[in-house]
């Protein structure tokens, strides 16, 4: 935490300390934030630490998992809320200006989870076609995330930030090419760690080479198409049970993600559309899945997952905004994963939000539903009612 504070002073400090007559070579600092507040009425059962997301792995189904009991539940959350700090500084170069960016928000993850805490989320510089720090992965697309105020969203979408460095090539008006390197996700993020199977009993994840990712987006006035593909060295040992030796192995992870956004009725409404597919990927999904699992022998495989999001945006009017859909994700279990493994599931989200002040107050109400089934074929589904009110602060020094 005191490592986040400093970065944060260190930067801002750095930035407000340009000072010259012309105004085109000043550093600058803009400032984005917004307060929401969740009012969660959770008409079951979920896991009290992710009380604040709504992530259908997180349902109970069994007494000895976190949540399980008598149903209904009120919370207020806070934990949505989120901070940015965007930088500009000019440099004399065919490239242009450095911009850098700084992001957290509020909701606690890993030994931090159920907690209302400061969360690093994004770091990164970027200078012409480079991009150097921590950013949304090259693999996901924040575009396909539908028009609500459920933080956590779709279970069946990729979505992660990671720690990289990207190029991006412009290939025409309407194109470009992304390629990047990025961290392997094992110490990325507290919330999406590369996930192992508990049944492989002294099995430990170990980085050893970076993921490679690549990106096509076409853009054109139907909306844009992106297609992005990934290639993972998982890199494991297994320990011995006395520990006096480990031997280290691998497996190859991959997978595609396709992704759309199809505007319709002039723009005002669009289809938010996403399909994703591989093997060991489960770190970069959004919700459920393990990338290594045991097969009949106890040996790990990389399990097959894929998942999928619909969902529609409508701009019924300047002030009120539409937005429904549903998503899914599915992992097929292996032959030595314990019956309560996680295999599938379910998240569909309906809201309708209205601007009472233009982009600087709004609120939103809207209907959760998810369902979570297990490897033995038992199952469990959760369903929410959450008010939100949110405030936007933005100014540029």
């Amino acid at each position: 935490m005191k490592k986040i504070y400093f970065l944060l002073a260190v930067m801002i400090g750095i930035q407000l300390q340009a000072q010259t007559d012309d105004d085109s070579k000043k550093m600058s600092l803009h400032v984005w934030g917004n307060i929401q507040t969740d009012l969660i009425y959770d008409m079951k059962q979920m896991d009290p630490d992710w009380m604040g997301g709504f992530r259908p792995s997180k349902i109970p189904i069994y007494p000895t998992d976190p949540g399980w009991g008598t149903n209904g539940r009120t919370e207020f959350s806070v934990r949505a809320s989120t901070f940015r700090f965007e930088g500009m500084i000019p440099v004399n170069h065919k490239w242009g200006n450095i911009r850098t960016r700084f992001e957290f928000d509020l909701f606690g993850m890993g030994v931090h989870a159920g907690e209302t805490t400061l969360r690093f989320r994004l770091a990164y510089a970027e200078w012409g076609p480079w991009l150097i720090g921590r950013e949304w992965s090259t693999f996901i697309d924040l575009g396909a995330f539908p028009n609500n105020f459920e933080w956590w969203g779709p279970s069946g979408m990729a979505l992660l930030p990671n720690n990289m460095i990207r190029y991006t090539h412009k290939i025409s008006e309407h194109s470009k090419f992304e390629a990047s390197i990025e961290g392997g996700g094992t110490v990325v993020d507290a919330g999406h760690l590369r996930e192992i199977d508990p049944a492989l009993h002294n099995v430990l994840a170990k980085d050893i080479l970076p993921d490679l990712v690549a990106r096509y987006t076409y853009t054109g006035n139907f909306g844009y198409v992106k297609f992005a593909g990934i290639a993972r060295n998982l890199e494991y040992e297994i320990v011995s049970t006395e520990y006096e030796k480990a031997e280290r192995r691998n497996r190859f992870g991959w997978a595609f993600n396709i992704t759309s956004n199809i505007y319709v009725f002039n723009k005002r409404g669009k289809f938010l559309l996403q399909t994703v597919f591989g093997e060991g990927y489960a770190g970069l999904n959004n919700d459920g899945g393990v990338e290594l699992a045991p097969d009949e022998k106890y040996n790990a495989v990389t399990p097959f997952q894929y998942g999928y999001t619909i969902f529609y945006d409508h701009q019924i009017t300047d002030k009120l905004a539409f937005s429904t859909g549903y998503s899914e994700t599915n992992q097929d279990n292996t032959a030595g994963q314990y019956y309560s493994s996680f295999h599938k599931s379910r998240y569909s989200v309906t809201q309708v939000i209205y601007d009472v002040l233009k982009d600087q107050f709004k609120v939103g109400l809207n209907y959760q539903y998810g369902k979570r089934y297990n490897k033995d074929g038992n199952n469990a589904d959760d369903m929410r009612m959450m008010l939100t009110a949110v405030y936007y602060f933005d100014f540029n020094r």
